[in-house]
């Protein structure tokens, strides 16, 4: 019989470590499998918002001056600005800092602020879950048993995948998703501006954006409505050109699908929890991820701590912890219907009229409020 772990982790990303951080600090013997070796490449836009650092201030001491002692931060930025296809529809000063980030450092920090605790990592691939025997299977020929498996494997997770055969949890982008294509742009080659631009009425049901980096710019896509790669690429090489890049169509271009309101309400079953992208938990407005991964991590780590002597109603208690975060998205499920869910036509008529009135609003949805709490 194999070693029985208190949790294994699947995925290391920010959910898992973060979700590793809490449980080894309660002194549980925890397993984070990831497949790839630290510091590994991640797509995202690198955002933090006010909520993020509220939360990496709360879980640990110094979080602000460790990004920039440890060169994570990039930018530090106030400023903002909204356009469509061809002119400027807002600009605004953020009442908090956005903070933008070099994702490999930062979910580098984060996994070593996990193995520091007392979290074992593992760079392996899992590739069966048994849920009734609660074991992992992994790509090196390995079993691992544990008293609860938590699923932060991101949006095609393969713990979810499992629990949809046994339970009534949906696959992976089965209910909301959009497809994303985002590129790294050097800064050199572009006058870009600097601050994070977002780009309304370019495509139905998402946005584009600009994202200043040191060196690089990010700039991405997504779309709930065109998931044609060919035509979300084209959308994609006509705003690169706009901006003034020679030969964008030279661009390597990266393509992955975000959990865009593929939330689940009841994340799990049993004592097998789902956590971060894994468990659709990305905002549905902008596709935030990294605070609902974080957020979510910390929460099934207290439902699993509270539940050590009753495995089988941590799903139940973890759902209620979520509840907040759940009627979240939910609202703003709703609200990216009414607005960037308009034709083109309309849309860009409206936002034009409405954003002056309404920025100061979507500002406080984006930066948001900490919900929860890493105990």
């Amino acid at each position: 019989m194999s070693k029985l772990f208190d949790a294994i982790i699947v995925g290391g990303g920010p959910a898992g470590s973060t979700a590793g951080l809490v449980l080894a600090r309660k002194g549980l013997d925890v397993l984070i499998l990831e497949k790839k070796k630290f510091p590994r490449f991640k797509l995202c836009g690198g955002m933090l918002t006010r909520k993020t650092i509220d939360f990496g201030q709360s879980i640990f001491p110094g979080f602000i001056s460790t990004l920039e002692l440890k060169g994570i931060t990039e930018k530090t930025i106030e400023s903002y600005s909204i356009k469509s296809e061809d002119r400027l529809l807002y600009h605004g000063i953020a009442q908090h800092p956005f903070i933008l980030v070099n994702r490999e450092k930062y979910d580098h920090l984060w996994m070593e602020q996990a193995q520091e605790a007392g979290a074992t990592m593992r760079v392996d691939r899992a590739v069966g879950v048994d849920i009734q025997e609660s074991r992992v299977i992994t790509a090196a020929g390995k079993t691992f048993h544990g008293k609860f498996i938590l699923g932060a494997d991101g949006s095609g997770s393969r713990i979810r995948r499992a629990l949809a055969q046994k339970t009534s949890i949906m696959p992976p982008w089965s209910k909301h998703s959009a497809l994303a294509m985002e590129t790294f742009v050097e800064r050199k080659a572009v006058d870009f501006q600097d601050c994070p631009e977002l780009f309304l009425g370019l495509v139905r049901d998402g946005y584009a954006w600009s994202f200043p980096g040191i060196k690089k710019q990010v700039v991405g896509i997504c779309s709930s409505r065109t998931k044609n790669g060919r035509e979300l690429k084209k959308i994609l090489m006509n705003l690169l050109s706009r901006m003034g890049l020679p030969k964008p169509e030279h661009q390597k271009i990266q393509a992955h699908f975000l959990p865009y309101g593929d939330y689940e309400k009841l994340p799990g079953y049993k004592n097998v929890l789902l956590t971060g992208d894994a468990a659709g938990l990305a905002e549905p407005l902008l596709g935030e991820g990294i605070y609902y991964a974080h957020a979510s991590g910390s929460l099934s780590a207290r439902a699993i701590y509270e539940c050590m002597n009753k495995p089988e109603k941590s799903c139940d208690v973890y759902s209620q912890f979520l509840t907040k975060i759940i009627g979240s998205m939910r609202n703003r499920l709703l609200f990216r219907r009414l607005t960037l869910g308009m034709p083109k036509s309309v849309a860009e008529r409206s936002l034009r009229f409405l954003l002056p009135f309404i920025a100061p609003q979507l500002e406080n949805r984006i930066q948001g409020q900490h919900t929860g709490s890493p105990r």
